[in-house]
């Protein structure tokens, strides 16, 4: 079976897997990666923080946002433009409107956000090494190639980790892994 094959089967078993928990338990975990990420010194240093948008059964940043906000971070939030994605500070989540496959964006923008911060990545699958399965779409992979210097940690559940995850020479590790259990530091 090819690597791409073998991607795409892994992608749909992730999203399985994680699709199985209740509302209640995506909270609960969501709570408990919070901790995990306020203990982060890469997140007490930096004031930015770039986060995703979650989408289904994700760890839900949406709640994590408000939380950043209120603890005086400033966040951005990515938005899809021409095959890439550009980050944009929001002041509150009802800045955001849903955009490019229904995932939240935000609705009015001035420049990009462009000072360093810690950069929160969603996937569906890594391994301690800092692999990183994503949607396929390849746009954190490019945004991290054009900001190396941003530290970056996935938010995950720990049954999205696995003990080798398939990559290529173009995907980007990323530096942690908070789950609700433990942080990972892969560098």
């Amino acid at each position: 079976m090819s690597q791409m094959n073998n991607k795409e089967e892994l992608r749909k078993e992730m999203r399985r897997r994680r699709n199985d928990l209740t509302l209640t338990q995506i909270h609960d975990l969501t709570r408990k990666c919070f901790d995990n990420l306020a203990a982060l010194p890469e997140f007490q240093a930096n004031q930015w923080i770039y986060s995703y948008m979650a989408i289904g059964s994700e760890v839900d940043t949406i709640d994590l946002i408000c939380d950043f906000i209120r603890m005086g971070k400033k966040v951005a939030v990515p938005k899809v433009e021409d095959d890439e994605i550009a980050f944009y500070e929001i002041q509150s989540i009802k800045d955001c409107r849903p955009g490019e496959f229904g995932i939240l964006e935000p609705a009015s923008y001035k420049a990009p956000a462009d000072d360093p911060g810690l950069i929160l990545l969603p996937g569906l699958a890594f391994d301690e090494k800092g692999s990183r399965l994503g949607y396929g779409g390849g746009y954190y992979d490019k945004y991290l190639k054009s900001h190396p210097d941003y530290p970056c940690a996935a938010l995950a559940y720990e049954l999205q980790i696995l003990d080798e995850v398939p990559c290529e020479e173009h995907d980007k590790q990323v530096d942690y892994i908070i789950t609700p259990e433990r942080i990972i530091d892969c560098r």
